[in-house]
This record gives C-alpha cells, sequence and structure tokens, in this order.
C-alpha cells in the first residue's frame, strides 16, 4: 500500500496564499524529469509511486556526486521585491548517509538558506523556513532542494524522497526597513539631527515613531516623524551637547497590525572636523599603491580612531585600521598608504587596499561612525555612505573632495573623479564643462566662485541661457535669463542646467 500523511497543517499555513510553483507535487512527467522542473547532473530522480505524501507520485532521488553544487533539485519563478517569501517541501529520509536543505536563489543576486536540514527518520518530515524580504532588485527566485551527502567519508551516494513543494509570498507582511541613515553624520553642539527611514509595506504604514536616548536607551523619547515623501519618512532628534553619543531606532506598525523595529542606530556629537578626504583603492594589474587621506586640524590625535572597510556585498566589516596612536601632521593631511611607493605618507598598511565598488569605507570614532564614503552603483548592494554613493572610478583614478574638506554628506556631490592622485597635497581644481551644445565653445568654469560674482564671467555666451541652478537636493533655488545677472547664492554646491537642456550640467561651488 501507499504511505499517505495528512496535510491538514499545511493547509492552515498557506490556505491564504498561493503557491507559486507549477507541478509542486511532482504529479506531471516530461520523460524522466517532473515538468517544470530541473536538476544537476549530480542526482538522478525517478517518479515513484510507493513512497509519497500527497497526490500519487513523489520524487526518488539518488545523490551521486561528490562536488556540492552539483546536487540540486530546483524550479525558477517569478517575485516582488522586498517581499517576504515562505519556502517548505516534505522530506523521506532514510539513508543515514545524505540529508536535504532548501534556499532561495534571488535573481538577478543574492541568496537565502535555511539553517533546518533532514534528519533520518521512518516517515515524511516537513523542511519549511520563511525568508527575509527579497532584494529591492529580485525579479525571480530559484526554489533549490539541495542533497548532501553526510558520510564519514564523502562518497556522493545517498537516496531520499521528495513530494508536496510550497513556495509563496506570505499573506499579511509586516513593514520593510530598507535603509535608515541621518544627517549629519557627526553633528556639533545643538544641532538638530534628520533621520530618514525608508518603508516598505504591501499595505500601509498607520504608525511610526522613533526611539532616542543620550547615552543610553533606558528610557527612550519617542518622537513622531515631521514629514514623508513617497516611502521615505524624515524625523527631527534635538540638538545635543558635545561629548553625548545618541541611540535611536524606529517601530512601524502597518494596516494589518503587523510591526517592525529596525536595528539601534548611533552618532557622536561633536564635530571632529576630520573627512575622508582622497581615496585610491584600484591600481592598473595588481594593486600597489593605494592610499587613504584623511584631513583635519593640524596636531590633532587620532586617539580612539579606526578606518573601516564595509562589504558592499553584505554590510560585513573585512577591514580594520587602527590610528590611535597617530596624529594629523601640521599640514592637516594625514596619508594611510599601502605601500612606500605612496608620496607623503605617515603611515603604511597593507590593510588600506580597499575593494573595487559597489563598497564602503568608514571613519570611526570609539567605533562611532564620524565620516563614511560609498562609491559604486547598483540597487541591491549594502550602502553605509551618506546620502547618495560616489562613482565607482577606473584604474588610477582616486576620489577626492574640492574644496579639500568640504563635506555636505552626500558622497555623490563631495567627491570628484580625479586622474592624477595628490596624497598629502591639496587636491586639483575642479574645471567642469558641458559640451553637448553644438558649435559652440563650452564653459569652462573654475571651481570655487564667489556668491557676489555676475554671471557674465561665468558663462558669456547668451547661447546658453537661460540657466538653471538647482541645489544639491535636486530642487531649482532660482533661474539667470541672461549674463548680467548676479549670482547671489549661499554657499555650498550647485548644478547649472544650460539653455534648458538638461544633459549640459556643471558643478559650481559657492564661497563668501
Amino acid at each position: 500500500m501507499k504511505y499517505f500523511v495528512g496535510i491538514i497543517c499545511c493547509v492552515q499555513i498557506f490556505v491564504s496564499a498561493q503557491n507559486l510553483l507549477q507541478n509542486p507535487g511532482f504529479e506531471d512527467w516530461t520523460g524522466s524529469v517532473p515538468t517544470s522542473w530541473n536538476k544537476d547532473e549530480g542526482i538522478r530522480i525517478y517518479r515513484e509511486n510507493y513512497s509519497v505524501h500527497g497526490g500519487n507520485f513523489s520524487v526518488r532521488e539518488s545523490l551521486i556526486t561528490q562536488t556540492q553544487s552539483d546536487a540540486d533539485l530546483y524550479q525558477t519563478v517569478a517575485i516582488y521585491p522586498n517581499t517576504y517569501y515562505r519556502l517548505s517541501v516534505w522530506i523521506w529520509d532514510g539513508d543515514s548517509s545524505g540529508r536535504i536543505g532548501i534556499g532561495i536563489d534571488w535573481l538577478p543576486s543574492g541568496a537565502e538558506w535555511s539553517n533546518t536540514f533532514s534528519v533520518d527518520s521512518a516517515g515524511w518530515q516537513q523542511l519549511a523556513f520563511t525568508a527575509e524580504p527579497s532584494p529591492p532588485d529580485a525579479e525571480s527566485a530559484s526554489v533549490i532542494i539541495r542533497a548532501y551527502d553526510s558520510a564519514a567519508t564523502w562518497d556522493g551516494d545517498a537516496i531520499f524522497y521528495i513530494d508536496d513543494v510550497y513556495f509563496s509570498e506570505v499573506p499579511m507582511q509586516p513593514p520593510v526597513i530598507v535603509r535608515m541613515w541621518h544627517i549629519p553624520v557627526n553633528p556639533a553642539s545643538g544641532v538638530t539631527e534628520s533621520v530618514y527611514a525608508q518603508v516598505n509595506d504591501d499595505g500601509s504604514i498607520v504608525g511610526d515613531t522613533l526611539y532616542y536616548g543620550v547615552n543610553d536607551l533606558i528610557n527612550p523619547v519617542k518622537l513622531p516623524h515631521v514629514s514623508m515623501s513617497n516611502d521615505t519618512f524624515t524625523f527631527h532628534i534635538p540638538g545635543q551637547n558635545t561629548g553625548d553619543t545618541i541611540f535611536y531606532f524606529i517601530r512601524c506598525i502597518d494596516d494589518d497590525g503587523l510591526e517592525t523595529i529596525s536595528d539601534t542606530h548611533v552618532y557622536y556629537v561633536g564635530k571632529f572636523n576630520i573627512v575622508i578626504n582622497e581615496i585610491l583603492y584600484d591600481r592598473q594589474g595588481t594593486d600597489e599603491g593605494c592610499f587613504i587621506e584623511l584631513l583635519g586640524p593640524g596636531g590633532f590625535s587620532l586617539s580612539n580612531f579606526s578606518i573601516v572597510g564595509v562589504n558592499g556585498y553584505n554590510g560585513s566589516e573585512y577591514t580594520t585600521i587602527n590610528l590611535t596612536t597617530h596624529s594629523i601632521p601640521g599640514d592637516g593631511f594625514f596619508v594611510i598608504a599601502q605601500d612606500s611607493s605612496v608620496i607623503n605618507y605617515d603611515i603604511i598598511t597593507e590593510e588600506v587596499d580597499l575593494q573595487n565598488g559597489p563598497d564602503n569605507v568608514e571613519l570611526r570614532f570609539h567605533n562611532i561612525t564620524v565620516d563614511a564614503l560609498g562609491y559604486g552603483q547598483g540597487s541591491s548592494w549594502v550602502f553605509t555612505g551618506e546620502w547618495l554613493p560616489a562613482p565607482d572610478v577606473s584604474e588610477d583614478h582616486s576620489l577626492g573632495r574640492y574644496p579639500d574638506g568640504y563635506d555636505s554628506d552626500n558622497n555623490l556631490n563631495d567627491f570628484n573623479d580625479y586622474d592624477s592622485c595628490t596624497p598629502g597635497l591639496p587636491n586639483p581644481i575642479v574645471g567642469l564643462y558641458t559640451d553637448t551644445l553644438s558649435n559652440r565653445e563650452p564653459p569652462f568654469l573654475t571651481n570655487p566662485v564667489h556668491s557676489g560674482i555676475n554671471f557674465s564671467s561665468l558663462v558669456k555666451n547668451e547661447d546658453f541661457y537661460p540657466i538653471s541652478v538647482y541645489n544639491t537636493m535636486g530642487q531649482i533655488v532660482t533661474r539667470i535669463p541672461k549674463p548680467d545677472y548676479v549670482l547671489g547664492l549661499p554657499c555650498g554646491i550647485y548644478f547649472l542646467v544650460m539653455n534648458n537642456d538638461g544633459g549640459s550640467c556643471a558643478k559650481i561651488v559657492v564661497v563668501k
């Protein structure tokens, strides 16, 4: 007789969710393979009609490989990004030399695996787990049933039975906190801190609260958001005193009554005026001569400071450079070099050879981030820099600030692509131009410029007018109709769009 096991518990779990898999019970076969499923060469599968969990058939699988990555039975289906999914499968594992594990391969990038495996048993057992939210760029997912050899000596020999696979979107999902960050990263005393939280949900957020504490979270203060734009909430933490450490987290509740609490974030009050000023992380061939340059007050002690590399793939810390026994030189430039080929170096360490982008590097005080640079492109990488990432520059190019030390807490605006590296020296003047207007000589802008300058000194050719001026938030702050207008802008970084042509853009740095 066939061995059948009731599936009432499975129905209770997924009663309101649709199974996204085709042929999940292996009832239909195309030749020697169940329809809609794929298999690796390291396993053999057969249609089984005796040991069955549900329906008329199951899969009998034989492991025949010693190569772990070649032992999968899988199916790929379309899914949504930032969404919770649950995977379950029924296994009969009566072979002590093997076991089964399950996982999800998010496409185009990312994966998640259950930490539970099948155990030797005389009956059917269910493996199941709910994955973390799918990545922001996820378009599809491969549901994977993987065979493992657990013999004392790997011999690639084990037999299992597989049936009734279920993969579905979790019906009422809690809010997903995609990203949180605060500006300024290292505020001065009394400066109000803006906290931003990007939150997704399958419905709507009906409650949100920021909790913060000064030097601890024993009795946190509660704050509502002050504004909301699309999926991003903004909170304001009142200015605090120099030397204070501020801890904060947020709690969100959606219209299903489900809640999510974020990780705890932290910042230090008391602006150090020390920044990552220039980095070179990619040299042609084998990396040699890479460096990180800090800029700060001459003579300032770097006690309790460190440089930390943060992996753009998964957010893990992959390198730490302890600076605690050093000080900023009198000229303000502190150069951490990979080797002695770097001019003007202050210390040498191989740890300064950072990964190519997308990646991150942070300056920390007592392990609290006080400046950060993220560089690279991509929608699913872990960005821990400031506001928007700087570009991932090509070999032998550096990323540097201009003017030196200028920090708007936005990596995209603050860092320039330099083909001439200047460790221990001021970064070159940034000359910007536009050449998209045909048959006209493009204007060349030398930064910085003074607020009271007449626009005719910047752009003489009237064909480039009107000029739209944008701030770093992407907002139009003024329009210049003709050359005889005075610039008249506060200090900061601005972008000029010539003659309403969105492709002709130049950046200017305005000083008094």
